[in-house]
């Protein structure tokens, strides 16, 4: 595989990326791509936590199949990923770094009712009334992420 930093995908920077942009709408009165983006940064502040755990990448950096588990495994949106977190924990090579930092995740919940196929809805559909949840979870994962990184895992 390639060096880390020429790989395509880093969950890490993306999840970073996407919460300050969700900042910026969220700041803009925006609340429908922020809500988006929420989840998002969230989802890939979690997929970072499950690389840096031994979860297998492809080429590119993106999470792999897992070995002897049907299914798309981690590579899911929320809700799924969410539930793949529970179904799937004990396919993660390294429990203890996942455990540690998961644990410390206790709103993930708020995004059961986030979609990735959000972005299509019209506005009016949209759950925003949800964004401020999706907010806290988004922030408890960013915590998480910056406590990894300085704790070296990251």
């Amino acid at each position: 595989m390639s060096a880390a930093g020429s790989l395509s995908v880093n969950y890490f920077d993306a999840a970073r990326r996407h919460f300050q942009d969700a900042g910026v709408l969220l700041g803009a009165n925006r609340q429908a791509n922020a809500g988006q983006l929420l989840g998002v940064a969230a989802e890939c502040g979690i997929k970072a936590i499950l690389v840096a755990s031994g979860v297998p990448v492809d080429a590119e950096g993106s999470l792999d199949r897992l070995p002897g588990v049907k299914g798309r495994g981690f590579k899911e949106h929320w809700p799924d990923l969410h539930r793949a977190l529970a179904d799937l924990a004990g396919a993660i090579p390294d429990s203890r770094t996942a455990t540690t930092y998961l644990s410390a995740l206790p709103h993930l919940a708020h995004f059961s009712n986030w979609r990735i196929e959000h972005r299509y809805w019209r506005d009016a559909a949209l759950p925003l009334a949800s964004v401020a949840r999706w907010q806290v979870a988004a922030g408890d994962v960013m915590a998480v992420l910056d406590q990894a990184k300085e704790d070296g895992v990251l």
